[in-house]
């Protein structure tokens, strides 16, 4: 009974806090995450790599050579959704879409893929779309850090 009254009055105080505009604007992250997508070969894992490390340039950079060539889909897959995310932080939403659009034509639930056009839509404005995508990332994945992130920042931020 006095376990059960002090979890009562520590759920109300987290609870009071979180309801609080400063405890909301608090928990807000501001940029979606955007992921990488690696798998065994060389020049996509260096791509990975490069967006796992935010160097957008350089994952646009080998994306745009990657996808031309004669890969796998698995890894044509990864080498899209990678080029997603390098122009997404490169701040070229548009050509970002474009490139997690090509992802998800080789694997419609791509969760990377859905994750980061996600966050290109939503660094460009389009709120609905990434929320949109967000929760499909979400049904794909295995509940993936990063879409869980994606999905508490569009729901923390559309609520303030």
């Amino acid at each position: 009974s006095e376990g059960l009254i002090m979890r009562s009055m520590f759920l109300a105080a987290a609870l009071a806090a979180i309801a609080t505009p400063a405890g909301i604007a608090q928990t807000c992250d501001a940029e979606p995450t955007l992921v990488g997508h690696r798998t065994a070969n060389g020049t996509v894992r260096a791509q990975y790599n490069a967006v796992e490390r935010g160097e957008w340039p350089n994952a646009v950079l080998i994306g745009e050579g990657l996808v031309e060539t004669g890969l796998s889909s698995r890894n044509k897959t990864a080498a899209w959704s990678n080029l997603c995310a390098g122009y997404a932080g490169s701040g070229e939403y548009e050509a970002a879409v474009s490139a997690c659009g090509e992802a998800l034509a080789l694997r419609d639930n791509a969760w990377r893929a859905l994750n980061n056009r996600g966050a290109a839509h939503w660094l460009a404005g389009n709120t609905e779309a990434a929320l949109a995508d967000f929760r499909a990332a979400d049904a794909a994945s295995s509940g993936e850090d990063e879409v869980t992130a994606n999905l508490a920042m569009a729901s923390c931020t559309s609520a303030n």
